[in-house]
């Protein structure tokens, strides 16, 4: 399942509250592939935004600002859409169990704050075989002419695991308000197992050492 959230105040200084994070699973990861492929691309840096890298790179700048109180600093955002940069792959280090995906946009106005897009994952045992994980269509209420900060997020409300053994994944970014909107920040975590999996666990270490007294 997937849940949303915006920020808005109305004014135009934004200071959000959102924290990425800066040691998930892709953070600081250089891009297996990616459509264009040159992180400065046009398409992903439309209006002088950072480009590709400021995806996975644990920031998320605040405050986000309109001009002229004073200009809004688009370094930290890429661009991203049917207009913009349209897809981004990530290799693991590992494979890895996944919780939850995290991603975060925003702009100076609701002109480009919509997130639009899918998830794909391939694991160890098919590497080159990319399964659909999940889907995210989110425009927030228009604030006008004042900034917008957004974040939505991939889970398994059922399950810790969202999928099992990834070992690489692909975001494909949709088509948009305007042609391409700003994203921040993609974080990907990893399952977290259940307290009572953490008790098996330590219930066999002890019976473990008990059998080697």
């Amino acid at each position: 399942m997937s849940t949303t959230d915006f920020q808005t105040n109305g004014t135009t200084t934004l200071n959000h509250t959102y924290t990425p994070s800066g040691s998930d699973l892709i953070n600081g990861l250089a891009p297996t592939t990616a459509s264009p492929s040159d992180p400065t691309a046009a398409e992903w840096t439309r209006e002088t935004a950072g480009g590709l890298l400021t995806l996975n790179d644990g920031a998320y700048p605040s405050p986000i600002t309109r001009a002229p109180d004073p200009a809004f600093d688009k370094a930290g955002f890429a661009t991203a859409g049917n207009s913009g940069g349209t897809s981004v792959t990530y290799s693991l280090v590992g494979a890895s169990d996944i919780g939850r995906i995290e991603v975060y946009g925003g702009w100076q106005d609701g002109g480009r704050d919509q997130q639009n897009y899918s998830v794909f994952f391939s694991t160890s045992a098919d590497p080159g075989t990319f399964n659909l994980l999940g889907s995210v269509d989110f425009n927030p209420p228009n604030p006008g002419a004042f900034p917008q900060a957004t974040m939505t997020a991939l889970f398994d409300d059922a399950s810790p695991i969202l999928a099992a053994d990834v070992a690489a994944l692909r975001f494909d970014f949709l088509a948009v308000e305007n042609g391409y909107t700003g994203y921040a920040e993609i974080d990907v975590f990893a399952a977290i197992p259940e307290p009572s999996a953490f008790g098996l666990l330590a219930l066999g270490g002890l019976a473990l050492i008990r059998r080697r007294r």
